[in-house]
């Protein structure tokens, strides 16, 4: 197979292979795993990269996963991409990328919603995560979406009627707007997602509740509670699918985790805390976050939001279960949210607040939409008509929600793959950094000191959120002095902790907050560490950081 160039949208089983074949063509530095199953048993597929994939679990790691929702495909394909560059870098013996992995690792999981992605691939209509059936007793009647006129698309479906809520738009042919009091109800519409009535009684024009209604970004732990919006739900309890739980105790079984970005479509931005006020996280940690989102997303184009106040639907109603507030919440690692392609950016229209805009859209930005999608032949089917097999004279038309809304026309996929990399790139980079060196002193005949200092010379500090501390997912640091024969220990402890180091990141956001006003931090970025020993010969100092890695120095004594 070709190296995925991120110029292509791949169904399931293309995705599946393209992970399976980079993983093959890069065996010394990508390694493949299965972390779970879904519903219907396809594979969860989790890239690990790294210079050394023996090591890889000892250093500081970036955690980048795709397709949480099963229609947002261009997260699936940024993550794939982003795999594809960094692995690619490193066959190529790229300097700077070979010596930052040599003390990082990443880990992507390109697809989640796997079930979810190969069921729209296979051609049902919008699916918002997992093939969950619904709940036992739900009674579905009303209209389904499905293609009707077998053209292999899900579009519109209109039919007039004097009772109906909508009208044609006379400036955007395919377009149809709200009714006013002024309009002619014989120019009324009524107006759907193209579809048939199951269970219909032959009079009710109504929806039938969603066939797959499980929102897996509402499964997380993080501040979990019955959820309904938009048809759709959490599920029966935290964890309840499968294929969240497989992620939540993939991330649990690698404490190396120290950032993680998880990518979605679309609005074109980076979403950062708080979910929720009062938040859970300190204002430090709330505070470093938004730092580091504008860095990550400079030269991108990409807006960062908070979603609270910025990207909340309803404001009293709190987002819950989400998995990007997962990782902050529960396990104090840094979780963004990237909401790749911006539609709106594409038509030449700025919306302040992507949230309200669902709930609240403008007509003359939806306008503005629909003429930019109409620009490109064929990317917009006129109103045709069609005898529907139950409503009798419809007319079926309009643009595929799934390549013109939802992710960017295939022509301009390549570069929506580039701005995630961009993104992933910078997260990679803000990882912490722990280095460590040590000096041996003779100070009597046969007595020597031992000094090891560790210093983070990365943006997080070693616990990445303060937060983590405080949950007691990030341990401190912790030192073991271990001796060979011939040698014994005069002064100092054998396994010594060291608490956390700052990070330069968290320093901007405390002690040097500014060039006129600046300080050092309390806590600071290195540490010493002393030990006395008495004789001749080998000794390890072995080093445990979860977060800021792991590893060992071998030292020679007299």
């Amino acid at each position: 197979m070709q190296p995925y160039a991120g110029d292509d949208y791949l169904d399931f089983p293309a995705l599946e292979a393209a992970i399976r074949d980079l993983a093959a063509r890069h065996p010394d530095h990508v390694k493949l795993e299965e972390i779970g199953r879904s519903r219907e048993g396809r594979p969860l597929l989790l890239l690990t990269l790294a210079t050394d994939l023996e090591a890889a679990g000892d250093n500081p790691a970036l955690w980048l996963d795709g397709g949480t929702h099963a229609a947002e495909w261009t997260g699936m394909m940024a993550a794939l991409y982003s795999a594809e560059q960094w692995a690619a870098g490193l066959a190529a013996g790229d300097e700077k990328l070979t010596a930052w992995f040599s003390r990082h690792t990443a880990y992507v999981l390109p697809c989640i919603s796997t079930d979810g992605f190969h069921a729209m691939c296979e051609g049902h209509p919008f699916i918002r995560s997992s093939t969950r059936p619904p709940r036992e007793g739900t009674l579905r009647v009303g209209l389904e979406p499905c293609d009707v006129n077998g053209d292999g698309q899900v579009l519109f479906m209109r039919w007039r009627d004097p009772a109906g809520p909508f009208v044609p738009n006379p400036d955007q042919e395919w377009l149809m707007r709200h009714r006013t009091l002024d309009d002619d109800p014989a120019e009324a519409f009524f107006l759907c997602i193209e579809g048939e009535f199951t269970h219909w009684d032959g009079v009710r024009w109504t929806a039938a509740p969603r066939k797959y209604g499980l929102d897996l970004n509402r499964n997380f732990p993080g501040s979990w509670a019955p959820f309904s919006m938009f048809g759709m739900d959490g599920g029966a309890y935290p964890l309840s699918e499968p294929t969240s739980r497989a992620v939540v105790d993939a991330v649990h079984a690698r404490p190396n985790i120290a950032l993680a970005v998880t990518h979605h479509t679309y609005t074109g931005c980076l979403l950062t805390q708080p979910y929720r006020e009062p938040s859970i996280l300190g204002k430090s940690d709330i505070e470093l976050m938004e730092r580091l989102a504008k860095q990550m997303v400079d030269g991108t184009g990409h807006k960062v939001h908070k979603v609270v106040p910025d990207f909340t639907y309803d404001k009293d109603n709190t987002i819950v279960g989400v998995w990007a507030d997962t990782l902050s919440t529960v396990f104090g690692i840094p979780g963004y949210t990237m909401e790749l392609w911006n539609p709106y950016g594409f038509a030449g229209v700025e919306v302040e607040s992507p949230a309200l805009f669902f709930a609240q859209p403008d007509p003359k930005i939806l306008e503005a939409l629909c003429t930019k999608f109409a620009e490109e032949p064929g990317r917009v089917t006129p109103w045709t008509p069609f005898e529907h097999p139950q409503l009798g004279p419809v007319e079926i038309g309009g643009f595929d929600h799934r390549t013109c809304l939802r992710n960017p026309p295939v022509e301009l996929l390549p570069a929506e793959c580039g701005r995630g990399h961009r993104i992933a790139d910078q997260a990679l980079r803000a990882l912490p950094d722990l280095h460590t060196w040590a000096d041996i002193t003779e100070v009597a005949p046969g007595v020597h000191v031992v000094e090891m200092v560790l210093a983070n010379q990365g943006f997080l500090s070693t616990s990445a959120l303060a937060h983590a501390e405080t949950l007691g997912t990030a341990p401190p640091l912790r030192v073991d002095l271990h001796l060979g024969t011939g040698l014994e220990l005069v002064e100092g402890e054998p396994a010594r902790t060291a608490g956390h180091l700052d990070g330069w990141g968290e320093m901007q956001a405390g002690s040097a907050r500014h060039g006129l006003s600046p300080s050092l931090p309390r806590r600071g970025h290195q540490i010493p560490l002393r030990w006395v020993v008495k004789g001749t010969g080998e000794l390890t100092l072995s080093w445990l950081g979860g977060r800021a890695g792991s590893g060992e120095l071998q030292l020679e004594v007299g």
